[in-house]
């Protein structure tokens, strides 16, 4: 009795042992993609973390905003009736609230980008800082790298 609870105990140490490498597919793991979601239009979320790296990591437009930023918004940025349309469509902008600090701190920063879907362009708008700049940069392009499927 005592050789076969050892021989039991010994078994299921080994099983444990050879399933410590093994993965389960990505299936279970991430829910698979279906062609359809890959093709269709990035949301609210996915843009604005595209742009949000984009300013931050890849232009580094708040560190660049006081020297290379115009005081003056930029006329492809139509304000008919208050909404910011873009010139090239006549489509109103997404606006992305990139950062925005409570109204009573000392020096706050407000940053918002104006993206237009059709032309895949952004303008970046930088206001207050201990400068308290009010200032735009931009445009600027962001590219949707797809992954290639098998039919392309």
């Amino acid at each position: 009795m005592k050789k076969k609870l050892l021989f039991l105990a010994l078994c299921a140490t080994v099983n444990l042992a050879a399933q410590c490498d093994v993965m389960p597919p990505d299936s279970v793991i991430r829910a698979e993609l279906t062609p359809e979601e890959l093709a269709e239009a990035p949301g609210h979320h996915q843009m604005k973390g595209a742009i949000l790296s984009d300013v931050r990591k890849w232009r580094n437009l708040d560190i660049r905003v006081a020297e290379e930023g115009r005081k003056e918004a930029p006329k492809s940025i139509l304000y008919p009736a208050g909404i910011a349309t873009c010139e090239y469509d006549q489509t109103e902008f997404e606006i992305y609230q990139l950062r925005s600090d409570i109204a009573d701190q000392a020096y706050r920063i407000e940053e918002t980008a104006f993206y237009c879907r059709k032309e895949n362009l952004y303008y970046y708008h930088y206001q207050g800082g201990p400068k308290r700049l009010n200032h735009w940069l931009g445009p600027y392009r962001i590219e949707r790298k797809r992954p290639k499927t098998e039919d392309q």
